[in-house]
């Protein structure tokens, strides 16, 4: 899609919606790295995999379709930047909350990123915030409060939850102002672009710190290589993440993205066996009800 073509885009709330679904699916293993490793590879290793995995899936991709990255800089390489800034702190965050913090935990928590964006949508971007999206991102926060709850959430280490609490509430503000940046920038460029330019800024900004910590706490290459899907699978998020932005707004979408709880506590029992509660059902429905509300259209 050309980038006039994105602009020119109607915006489409059923279509976005199913396509942020596929987007957080794919990322829900990905924000799990950190447990998934068991301490075996440091969080800022996973994050550089990640990137620099996504980086050389993109650049294959850019050359199959012969885009020309090379021939011209972007004139919004300073988003770009700004974004991959944002992901690394995003992701980086959102993992070591997750390895030292329930699963479900962490990203109820991280789900406050839906009213930090809401409220910079309609600030930064003068995007239209209705009451719509206030009763949608109300009735998704309340359904991610009974998952939480309804989780066992006994901390072994409790000063260790409050860092990953923090952590959490970090990643939210990161989280919410890529989801800016990433609206803007989807209207204006072709995805392979975007992709390219967020994966390689973020690869080479972590690759010296990476590569010293990799070589002095000896890190076996194996399991390097066990863990180099990140890459792939966040390029496959990040499409359907992008196709989504281009068919609704930053603050349509925020609340939407709640359904990441309902994915997480799905990813937590087939890995750790972990059973929802009759309090977690009941708020799966809330968010499920929430994105539902958003796709109710005003009438004329």
């Amino acid at each position: 899609m050309t980038p006039s073509a994105a602009i020119g885009q109607r915006e489409n709330i059923p279509a976005a919606l199913f396509l942020a679904l596929l987007g957080m699916s794919a990322f829900t293993p990905i924000f799990a790295a950190g447990k998934l490793a068991g301490g075996v590879l440091p969080i800022v290793a996973l994050v550089w995999l990640r990137f620099a995995g996504g980086a050389a899936t993109i650049l294959c991709v850019a050359s199959m379709k012969k885009v020309p990255l090379h021939k011209k800089l972007s004139p919004l390489w300073k988003l770009h930047l700004m974004r991959a800034v944002c992901g690394v702190g995003g992701l980086a965050c959102a993992v070591y909350a997750a390895s030292v913090m329930p699963l479900a935990d962490a990203t109820a928590i991280g789900l406050t990123k839906g009213i930090f964006a809401i409220a910079l949508a309609g600030l930064i971007l003068k995007e239209l915030v209705t009451g719509k999206h206030w009763i949608a991102g109300a009735m998704s926060m309340l359904g991610a409060y009974l998952v939480v709850q309804s989780a066992d959430s006994v901390a072994q280490n409790s000063e260790m939850a409050l860092v990953g609490a923090i952590a959490a509430i970090a990643s939210a503000l990161f989280m919410a102002a890529e989801s800016l940046i990433m609206r803007y920038i989807a209207q204006r460029e072709d995805t392979v672009t975007i992709l390219a330019y967020v994966n390689v800024f973020a690869a080479l900004f972590l690759a010296v710190p990476v590569i010293w910590l990799i070589a002095s706490d000896g890190v076996a290459v194996g399991d390097l290589l066990a863990f180099a899907w990140l890459g792939p699978l966040a390029i496959v998020g990040q499409s359907f993440n992008i196709s989504a932005y281009r068919r609704a707004g930053a603050a349509t979408l925020a609340p939407a993205f709640y359904a990441t709880v309902v994915l997480s506590a799905l990813f937590g029992y087939a890995v750790w066996g972990e059973v929802p509660g009759p309090e977690a059902l009941v708020g799966a429905l809330l968010i499920l009800a929430g994105g539902a509300v958003l796709t109710l259209r005003r009438g004329r």
